[in-house]
């Protein structure tokens, strides 16, 4: 406790306060007190005729957080400048947003004289004190539990309403822990049906109406108590704007054009009533993606493998823009899956895949994703395979996320044929670190096999003994010593740098100089910091010879091919 630990501060916070009595004779009746393990001071403010009696706790961590002031004995708010009811905290200028330990509780009581002498004069008219606050929307919705959404769309889509226009609408209510959400299902206008972009269809749907008034009556309205401005919508929908014989009306929605309130429950037969306080979910600052990663939005990305990288890794494209994914995987989400993968309980039991596709859709709903439950290099049907194949050339990016070779060597045929862009890595034994590579036709002139090579003899290059990675996947053992497993975070940092690879072969491709990196976590093997990062050279890996580069073989093929083509045209 401050007043024990720091006896000295005590004394001067008693003297300030002493000091501010003998000068102001509006200051009486200063009486300190302990309680509740805090020093705590009750004071008198007079302002002509009339006494105010305020309360300044001094908190634990004083002097490094500021005092409370707070009403005594009041039964109606003293200050527009005031948290909560009649009992609320004053706020002065000295707060926790520009709190200096070098003030007292002395400044505090002369803050709160000046904020009380100018809202409560003895005489002359009141005056409004100017708000230094700057609200979050965090703080600003913390009491407004009952929250519709409302996006840019319709904000532009009301800013066209015509007074007096009403329509049919839908809502579609959700309810979180704390808060309940809204949102438009749809708006049936005269000449069209609206309906918002890329919007879950979760919750439940009621049915309701949509009213243009005027900005005195939105005012009116917004101002009303719940009652009031249930009485006022229900009346300004059943008498000017003549909707009454819409039956099963939940909701009335009311607008000026600019702002948006809503109530629910307003139908004859329900007499309760819930007010909404709008909100704007798209902001008016920058955008939050650079202006390249439009071209996203029209590409499509195979993601094979929905393991601990893969589900990182689409969920991290969808969020730079992406909407369009095939998504090839056949294992299960089970409880162990826990520590790494980016699902939770709610998967637990289903297909990677499907619980991946809903964690996609859950940042864009309005996402194409195409889903095939196989193991690419597994014992499938032949023809499974080899449409899941061509399905994957029909893709713009290919992501290899299985840590599988028998999967790279048929997504890297894929690549080389399809000329496709191909990301893929690799978490290393332990977590120390992992790799990522890429290749883009046209840019990396090698092949991925031959890349995958190199980076094998680089690793052989380095002289130093690998970890025994017998612990099991994502684990190693080094000797007699623990088990080192690779954690989420581990898993988290090397899917990252592959979606940013990826996201760079999709936009522009010349992000990074080299084409394979291997980039540490933690030291151990060749490493001896974390962060550091390894390019590797692949321009001077040596290509495998084509065993059927033979000149007269291929002139041997042709001839056979134009004489069968010949044959089929007669």
């Amino acid at each position: 406790m401050w007043f024990i630990s720091d006896t000295a501060r005590l004394t001067r916070e008693r003297a300030a306060v002493a000091a501010l009595m003998s000068e102001a004779d509006w200051l009486q009746d200063a009486d300190w007190l302990t309680a509740d393990a805090r020093v705590k001071l009750d004071f008198t403010i007079a302002i002509g005729d009339q006494r105010y009696v305020l309360r300044m706790t001094y908190p634990k961590l004083f002097p490094f957080t500021p005092p409370e002031v707070a009403p005594v004995g009041q039964d109606h708010r003293l200050s527009t400048h005031q948290y909560g009811d009649e009992t609320g905290n004053l706020c002065l200028q000295h707060r926790p947003d520009n709190w200096l330990p070098t003030v007292t509780g002395a400044d505090m009581i002369q803050s709160a004289y000046e904020l009380l002498s100018t809202e409560l004069p003895a005489a002359g008219p009141a005056r409004q004190v100017p708000s230094d606050h700057r609200l979050t929307k965090g703080q600003e919705f913390r009491s407004k539990s009952l929250r519709p959404l409302v996006p840019a769309e319709m904000r532009q889509l009301i800013g066209e309403f015509a007074e007096g226009l009403a329509a049919p609408a839908e809502l579609r209510l959700r309810r979180h822990s704390q808060c309940m959400t809204a949102s438009i299902e749809k708006i049936v206008l005269p000449d069209r049906e609206w309906r918002p972009t890329n919007f879950p269809k979760s919750g439940v749907v009621h049915k309701g109406l949509i009213a243009r008034v005027s900005a005195a009556e939105f005012q009116a309205i917004a101002a009303a108590d719940d009652g009031v401005l249930a009485a006022a919508l229900r009346d300004r929908v059943a008498g000017e704007l003549a909707l009454s014989d819409y039956a099963e009306k939940e909701f009335v929605i009311a607008t000026d054009g600019t702002r948006v309130t809503a109530a629910s429950q307003l139908s004859s037969q329900k007499g309760d009533t819930s007010v909404f306080a709008a909100l704007h979910i798209d902001g008016d600052g920058p955008a939050r993606l650079p202006a390249g990663y439009l071209a996203l939005a029209s590409k499509k990305a195979a993601i094979v493998g929905c393991g601990s990288t893969g589900s990182k890794i689409a969920v991290s494209l969808t969020r730079g823009g992406m909407d369009s994914f095939l998504l090839v995987d056949d294992d299960l989400f089970l409880r162990d899956n826990f520590v790494r993968h980016d699902l939770d309980w709610r998967n637990v039991g289903e297909h990677k895949i499907d619980g991946v596709a809903r964690r996609i859709r859950g940042v864009n709903p309005g996402a194409d994703i195409t889903i095939r439950r196989l193991k690419l290099s597994g014992q499938e049907s032949a023809a499974s395979a080899a449409s899941a194949l061509e399905q994957i050339a029909g893709c713009d990016l290919i992501v290899d996320a299985t840590a599988d070779p028998d999967a790279f060597n048929l997504l890297a045929s894929v690549c080389e044929t399809a000329k496709k862009p191909m990301v893929w890595l690799e978490v290393f034994a332990g977590g120390i670190g992992g790799f990522v590579g890429r290749h883009i036709p046209g840019l990396d002139s090698k092949k991925p096999q031959v890349m995958r090579n190199a980076y094998n003899s680089w690793c052989r290059s380095q002289a130093v003994p690998w970890i025994d990675g017998a612990a099991g996947a994502y684990a190693a053992q080094p000797g007699e010593g623990p088990v080192l497993v690779a954690d989420d975070a581990d898993v988290a940092v090397i899917a990252a740098y592959a979606a940013r690879m990826a996201i760079d072969a999709m936009v522009d491709g010349n992000g990074f100089p080299h084409s394979m990196y291997v980039a540490s976590l933690r030291s151990g093997w060749i490493f001896e910091q974390p962060f550091e990062a390894y390019p590797i050279d692949v321009e001077t890996a040596p290509e495998a010879p084509d065993p059927y580069a033979d000149l007269e073989d291929k002139e041997q093929g042709i001839q056979f091919i134009v004489q069968e083509l010949s044959l089929e045209s007669r």
